[in-house]
Formats: C-alpha cells, sequence, structure tokens
C-alpha cells in the first residue's frame, strides 16, 4: 500500500475519533509547551551564565601564588610568616616562563603593613612590575605622560602613577615620592623602616584592580626585593591582548594550582595559596550552567514520560477500537507492517500539531517575558534575552516520535500476532 493512502487512512481514523484525538493533541500541547519553554528558557540562561563570564576580565587567564595572612590562635592576632625573596620570585618566573608562556606579565604585592607611602596623606595600590614586559599592551592611550619603562630601568628608583594618583595628589612627571619599607611591619614592636625616595618617569592609564577604580603606583620588583619590600603576592597574568582565554590554558593552571597549593583555611592556614580568578570563575560559570542543564533535563524527562503514556494509551486504545477494522483489511492483504505504520502515522500527526501549537504558543509567552525579565534583571547586573532555538522542536518531536514508536511495539505485535478470523471474532 502506497504511502499517501495509509496517510489518507490514519486522518479518517483521527478524524473518526475527534473527541480522543482532542484530549490526546490538548495534553501532549500542554506538555510540549512546557517542555519547550523550559528548555528555552535553560539554554538562554546557561549562554548568558557564559557571556558574563567571557565579558569579565576573568576571561583573561590568570595565576596567583600567596602567602595568605591567617588568624594566630596562639597569640590571637592576624599574622603572616612566610614571604617570597628573590630567588624565589626568579624560580616561579622562570618556571611560568616555561612551561606557562601565555602568562606573559608578572606583577608583585605587599602589605600596607610593611610597604607605604610616606611623604603623602593618602592611600594608593603599590605594583611591582617586570619593567622589560609591557603590561599595559592591549590598552588604548596608556601612555598619557612622560616616558613608558624599558630593560634599563630594572633596579632603579624610576615610579610610574596611574592618572587618578596624579589628579588626586597633584603629582606630576619628576616629582618624588617616597615610600616606607618596614622590617618587621608597622604594628611590630620594633616599627624601623626605610625611605625610598622615587622618581616620577611617566603618567599611565592602568588600574590594578578588576572590579574597581584606584590610585596606583607602580615600579621595578627587582629593585623592591633588594631594597628588603616583602613580597607576598605573586600575581601571573596573560596579555590583554588576549580576546578571552581558553579552556586548554585554564585547565593548564589548574594543575598547577592542584600540584602547588598548600593552603588550607582549617589544616595549614599559613601555607602556600595558589589560586586563579578565571578558574574560579569559570567553575562557577560551569556549576552554574550544569545546574539549570540538570534541571531542564530533569525536567523533561519527566514530561516526555507523561507525554509517551498518554499517546501510548492512546494507541493502545486505537488498536482495540480498530481491531475489525484491521481484521478486515488483513483479510484482503494488508500486511502487518502497513497496520502498524496506520497506526504510528496517527500518534505522529498528534505530535507534530501539539508541537507546533507549543512553538507558537513558546514563541508568544517568550517575546511576552522579555520587558519584564529585563526589569527584574536590571538591578542585579544581569541580562538575558529569552528565544527559542530553533533545533528545540524538532528535537522533542524527534525524541517524543522516536519514544512512542519503541514503546508501542507491544501494543502493535498484539494484532500482528493473531491471525484475521481472531481478530474478527475477538470484537465480534
Amino acid at each position: 500500500m502506497k504511502f499517501w493512502d495509509i496517510l489518507r487512512i490514519s486522518i479518517h481514523n483521527i478524524f473518526n475519533n475527534k473527541l480522543r484525538t482532542l484530549l490526546v493533541t490538548l495534553v501532549l500541547f500542554i506538555l510540549s509547551t512546557i517542555i519547550v519553554i523550559v528548555a528555552s528558557v535553560g539554554i538562554n540562561f546557561a549562554g548568558a551564565i557564559n557571556d558574563v563570564w567571557k565579558d569579565t576580565s576573568m576571561s583573561v587567564a590568570d595565576l596567583k601564588i600567596e602567602y595568605p595572612m591567617f588568624y594566630d590562635s596562639a597569640t590571637g592576632n592576624h599574622s603572616r610568616e612566610n614571604f617570597f625573596d628573590k630567588e624565589a620570585v626568579e624560580n616561579y618566573k622562570e618556571t611560568i616562563k616555561v612551561d606557562y608562556p601565555f602568562l606573559q606579565n608578572m606583577t608583585l604585592s605587599s602589605e600596607f603593613e610593611f610597604l607605604e607611602l610616606d611623604n603623602l596623606n593618602s592611600f594608593a595600590d603599590i605594583v611591582m612590575f617586570d619593567t622589560s614586559n609591557n603590561i599595559l599592551s592591549g590598552t588604548y592611550n596608556y601612555l598619557i605622560d612622560g616616558r613608558l619603562w624599558n630593560k634599563s630601568d630594572a633596579g632603579k628608583t624610576n615610579i610610574w602613577i596611574n592618572n587618578s594618583f596624579s589628579e588626586n595628589n597633584n603629582i606630576y612627571v619628576g616629582d618624588t615620592i617616597n615610600l616606607k619599607v618596614y622590617k618587621e611591619g608597622r604594628y611590630a614592636n620594633d616599627p624601623s623602616f626605610t625611605v625610598l625616595k622615587m622618581t616620577v618617569a611617566g603618567i599611565v592609564e592602568y588600574n590594578s584592580s578588576y572590579y574597581y577604580e584606584s590610585d596606583s603606583i607602580l615600579f621595578d620588583y627587582q629593585y623592591a626585593l633588594d631594597n628588603g619590600v616583602k613580597i607576598n603576592k605573586i600575581h601571573f597574568t596573560e596579555s590583554n591582548i588576549v580576546e578571552g582565554t581558553s579552556i586548554s590554558k585554564l585547565n593548564k593552571i589548574n594543575s598547577f594550582i592542584k600540584a602547588n597549593n598548600e593552603y588550607h583555611y582549617k589544616n595549614n592556614p599559613s601555607g602556600l595559596k595558589v589560586y586563579s580568578d578565571a578558574v574560579e570563575g569559570r567553575n562557577m560559570a560551569m556549576l552554574f550552567t550544569s545546574l539549570i542543564i540538570i534541571a531542564v533535563v530533569v525536567i523533561s524527562v519527566i514530561i516526555i514520560l507523561l507525554s509517551i503514556g498518554c499517546v501510548s494509551n492512546s494507541i493502545q486504545i486505537t488498536v482495540e477500537q480498530n481491531a475489525k477494522f484491521f481484521g478486515m483489511m488483513k483479510a484482503i492483504g494488508m500486511r502487518n507492517s502497513v497496520v502498524k505504520s496506520i497506526v504510528r502515522i496517527q500518534a505522529i500527526i498528534m505530535i507534530f500539531i501539539s508541537i507546533c501549537l507549543a512553538t507558537a504558543v513558546t514563541i508568544g509567552v517568550l517575546y511576552a517575558i522579555n520587558p519584564l525579565l529585563a526589569t527584574a534583571l536590571q538591578s542585579v547586573g544581569f541580562a538575558v534575552t529569552l528565544s527559542m532555538p530553533f533545533y528545540i522542536p524538532i528535537a522533542v518531536f524527534a525524541i517524543l516520535t522516536g519514544m512512542v514508536i519503541l514503546f508501542t511495539i507491544k501494543s502493535l505485535n498484539r494484532i500482528s500476532k493473531m491471525d484475521v478470523v481472531s481478530v474478527i471474532s475477538e470484537v465480534n
């Protein structure tokens, strides 16, 4: 029998059972709409979370190596036991250069307790860096006045300030800035210190923090170490020229973290702490994305099972109600495969109609929700535009169709295994 003849018989059977067809289609429509909406919302939110991660500074690979301050229960004070000497800094610098060449920029920092401005009633982030590298590459118009550093500035008293520090303190190229370097800390019993007299060589567009604008000053790390500055943090970052890092780079950094991190807030609070904002940000994004995907999958599986049960029950009733018809058709030579095709096409037609209606409703619902969602999320700085990916209705239709065919084999085999006389006489 030709396909069009099978299709015509299937449509005829559908219209002969209008009420049951309407109820089954209605149930399928409701369930399919829920699946399509849930899947669309989940995919859009997962994509928005990944976009937020990519658009932030955390999308640039970084690695932080730090001796953190910890609470000493014996003395009741917060303290820091270890610092990086020049040999340790150079060893880390060489290791990163060889094994992680994409982490091109190195900056060092010291706590305010050990390094501060002397002749200014002001606070600034004091950053030490390698003058052989341009840590400002990838930013626009970063040199505002004076000159930029070069290799010859290693070990010298030249210092660079950002525009914010210059404006807030009326400090310009050629002026002198004094830095206090404490031997044991400004709060120690012996708060002795030395003063480093630095000359401003240039004003640059630089911000030491990813999250807020701050006054910043920069000078050579070798000069700092040679003059007793206590370094507690080494920070390696990818060049700003790179537009977004890669998963392979983050995986390499994560391996380094696992191999070298000794810090534990309870068991080893004074141990070496190795971490990465980019890795932590990516892990958080992946966690939220995974939770969303799991929620979508669980809800979809439950609804698909309900849909399959509804269609399977409808097919079983169709088989029973049309047993005499199928028996008569087999009597005139209809093959078992044709009988199964008629019933399956009936189910596929109902699924197709339901998915089409669900698609139309989903598009309308998401369009109506978008303005409300934008207003609700504006306060938290998160933006997402809901839309329905074209493949979702296709995937739902394919899954429902495949599962219905699979789950109705038993019901259809009941007819194909009976002979013609048995089928007809059973109904009579």
